[in-house]
Parts: C-alpha cells; sequence; structure tokens
C-alpha cells in the first residue's frame, strides 16, 4: 500500500501488526533544516547499532479500531542488522508474534494456536517491510525507525516539518518534531542527550473528531547480545497452519 506516510490500512490489517505504510513521494519543501538535522542525529544512533531492543506501549483512539485488545499495551522489537527481527505484541489471547531470520516469516497467534509460516527473502529490515507490505498487505511495527534509512522514510509526502521546543517525555528531556502532511500530523519526541526516540503520535486530521494514535518507547539497547532464537522461533506441535491473506 504505497499511499500517506503513516497511512492508516483496514482496521484487520492495521491491529495485526499495528502496520505503517509511507509513500514514494518525496516532498522536501517545508522542512526546516534543523528539522532534518534532529532526524539525521536519531538516524546516526541508530544505524550504527547491530542489535536493537525497544518496548513500545501504544494507545490507539477507538474511532482508529474495533475495540480488540491488541489496541493497546506493550510490544517488544528487536532487530539483528541486517536482516532478523523479532516482534511481540502482548494483548492476552490476541496476541501477535512475528519472527524473521533473513529467510523465513512466521507470524503467530499463541493463545488461539494457529500461524502461518512463509519463505521471503530480503537483505535488509526496510526491504522486509516492502516485501511483506506487497505480498501480504502489513508491516511490521515502527519498520522504518528500524530499517536504516529513518531520514527519508519520516518525511516522505511530508510537506512541513520544524522543531516545537523541548518536553519532557517521562523523566527525558526531549526535543519535539512536528511534521505534516494531506489529512495528518505527526509529532516525535527525542531525548536531548541520547538522541532516541522517546515518543511517536499521529493524529488523523481527515477523519471525524481527530483521533490520535499514540506511542511511547522505552528500555532502549543498543548492540547487546541477543538469542538467535528469537529471530527464528516457530509454533508449538499443536497450532494450526494458516496462509497469510493478500489484503488489497
Amino acid at each position: 500500500m504505497k499511499q500517506s506516510c503513516f497511512h492508516i490500512q483496514s482496521a484487520p490489517a492495521l491491529l495485526a501488526v499495528l502496520a505503517v505504510s509511507f509513500t514514494l513521494s518525496t516532498a522536501t519543501a517545508g522542512i526546516a533544516p534543523e528539522a532534518r538535522a534532529l532526524a539525521q542525529s536519531v538516524a546516526a544512533k541508530l544505524d550504527t547499532a547491530q542489535t536493537l531492543q525497544v518496548t513500545a506501549v501504544h494507545e490507539m483512539d477507538p474511532a482508529l479500531g474495533v475495540g480488540s485488545k491488541i489496541e493497546r499495551g506493550p510490544i517488544q522489537i528487536a532487530v539483528k542488522r541486517p536482516n532478523q527481527l523479532s516482534v511481540v505484541q502482548y494483548a492476552g489471547r490476541e496476541s501477535r508474534v512475528i519472527a524473521y531470520d533473513g529467510r523465513m516469516v512466521c507470524v503467530m497467534r499463541p493463545g488461539l494456536k494457529h500461524h502461518a509460516l512463509e519463505p521471503l527473502k530480503a537483505d535488509s529490515i526496510g526491504k522486509f517491510a516492502d516485501v511483506l507490505d506487497s505480498r501480504f498487505g502489513f508491516r511490521p511495527p515502527l519498520a522504518e525507525l528500524l530499517s536504516g534509512d529513518l531520514v527519508t522514510q519520516l518525511f516522505l509526502d511530508v510537506t512541513s516539518a520544524s522543531l516545537m521546543g523541548k518536553e519532557k517525555v517521562g523523566w527525558t528531556q526531549c526535543e519535539r518534531l512536528h511534521f505534516e502532511q494531506k489529512g495528518m500530523t505527526g509529532d516525535l519526541w527525542v531525548g536531548v542527550k541520547d538522541r532516541l526516540p522517546r515518543r511517536l503520535m499521529f493524529t488523523f486530521t481527515d477523519l471525524p473528531g481527530n483521533p490520535v494514535w499514540n506511542i511511547r518507547l522505552s528500555k532502549w539497547q543498543l548492540n547487546a547480545p541477543l538469542d538467535p532464537a528469537m529471530f527464528s522461533k516457530r509454533p508449538a506441535a499443536d497450532s494450526t497452519r494458516v496462509q497469510l491473506l493478500i489484503s488489497r
């Protein structure tokens, strides 16, 4: 789905993996130099890390969902460069797991005892997200921030971007980057000292009531040892295999 930056897909596809989609447009007019410089500093911090771990806790406005447990709560994300990814989204019986080892992608719902297992080759996290989107219509959560092409992805289809001063996210002093595009605004809070993303907020201005999707990021670990098994997880023996459905 190559539509507008951070475009909300149909509710089932979004809720399955918190899909975030981007266009190929390269609008740059209105992006303040200091806004671009902040994004570049985040990219410089994340791109050099061979492993990444982060906890994302999100809350989705009811207008954007269907009342499912996965519309809020914690997500554990781990990356091993160049092309391995693990995502665990906790929602009780509705919990989701994505494991990708560079060759196979496994999407599991352990509480419901079913899974999908598909061959998929990609040499980077960004390409993995693109192929997953092209074939099955969804992207892993926060793939663009972790793909190694953060600046380009962040400003795709953005018509203006500027810094809004400093604010705290929890105990962390942050710089706030605000960006706009047709039908949507976004805000990214970045730690002043560590240059790590601490919060993302998307406001959907083309929907009634301007609903918000709020994501807080914490427990960042860069270059920490990771268990290789987390990227090649497979379902329990009593899990039923299903097909990943193309959503478009």
